[in-house]
């Protein structure tokens, strides 16, 4: 009896359909060809917001809000806590909506006691699920609860500004209109306020008063009107941007008429302002402010605005619902 001859070694992948077969036996079937799987979508990038302000004035937020809360000690966790007793935190997303404000979270903890560990499970700008864990914290049980309310009240209030610019939006995607918001700010916070409006992807385009030229209604009250208005503002600062807030027809028209750089229609109705478009005709960039809420946004941005403010991004914002749950 021939023994069978040894079979020919061929690359990977290839296969050895006749190379060492015994002769007059059929080569081997070639295996049934499977359909490539379908590309699965990829994940969509993650906004990356940077924070345009140095560390030192939100340490200077930090430690005045530290002292308004802890002040010459915390009583109860000191008396029950004395030793070394160590304890452990998770914090969880209660609600759908974006998380903001977690570098400031974590910096409260970090000036209370260097020796707290942190280990974030999510990054500013991600979209959250409620039950989500955000992240975990240990350390001395004295050091974490004296940090805990504090830093909880600063990323329930930018997560919650957050969240609700997401909703204004989604609200007008796949148009040209951008969310912008308005000096309408908690004193003190106005920096980290507008960061978490630029995680939920509005746009924040002045800091207050000293960048901008912005004409307002008690600014008219007490002018001459427009022409004069527009003249003495050219005259004073060339070349900068004028704003200027219009709450007519008649209005808008001595405005375009001044040549004015923005048009800011307060409290139009959608349809007025799509006869304030068809009568700018792209001579100026167009924002509607005032009485614009989720249930209408769409509506403006399909008139066909540049800009939506709104004061509800920062004012009487709902705070976003964190659970902090501690165990040793």
């Amino acid at each position: 009896i021939m023994p069978f001859p040894r079979p020919t070694i061929l690359g990977l992948g290839s296969p050895w359909r006749t190379a060492g077969r015994p002769p007059g036996m059929p080569p081997r079937p070639a295996p049934v060809p499977h359909p490539a799987p379908a590309p699965q979508p990829r994940p969509a990038a993650i906004p990356v917001v940077t924070m345009r302000f140095p560390m030192s004035a939100v340490d200077k937020l930090i430690k005045e809000a530290l002292a308004e809360d802890v002040g010459d000690g915390d009583l109860t966790t000191e008396s029950l806590f004395p030793g070394k007793v160590k304890a452990r935190g998770k914090l969880i997303a209660n609600e759908e909506g974006v998380l903001a404000g977690l570098p400031i979270f974590k910096r409260v903890f970090e000036l209370v006691d260097k020796n707290i560990s942190f280990e974030p499970r999510a990054t500013d700008g991600m979209a959250l699920a409620g039950g989500q864990l955000v992240a975990r914290i240990s350390g001395p049980a004295v050091s974490v609860l004296r940090a805990e309310r504090t830093a909880l009240n600063f990323l329930q209030h930018l997560s919650g500004i957050a969240s609700q610019t997401a909703k204004f939006a989604n609200a007008v995607k796949g148009t040209k209109t951008r969310i912008l918001d308005t000096r309408r700010t908690t004193p003190g916070l106005r920096f980290l306020e507008k960061y978490a409006v630029e995680v939920g992807g509005g746009v924040s385009l002045h800091k207050g008063l000293s960048d901008r030229l912005v004409v307002t209604e008690s600014h008219l009250a007490l002018s001459e009107g427009v022409p004069s208005i527009v003249r003495q503002l050219r005259k004073a600062h060339q070349g900068k941007r004028i704003e200027l807030t219009v709450t007519n027809m008649q209005e808008l028209d001595q405005a375009l008429t001044a040549k004015v750089n923005v048009l800011l229609l307060e409290n139009f109705p959608p349809g007025q302002v799509r006869q304030a478009i068809a009568l700018v005709q792209g001579r100026a960039k167009v924002e509607v402010t005032g009485k614009v809420g989720l249930d209408n946004a769409r509506a403006y941005a399909l008139a066909g605005v540049d800009y939506i403010s709104v004061s509800q991004l920062t004012q009487s914002v709902k705070a976003f619902d964190f659970s902090f749950r501690v165990a040793r």
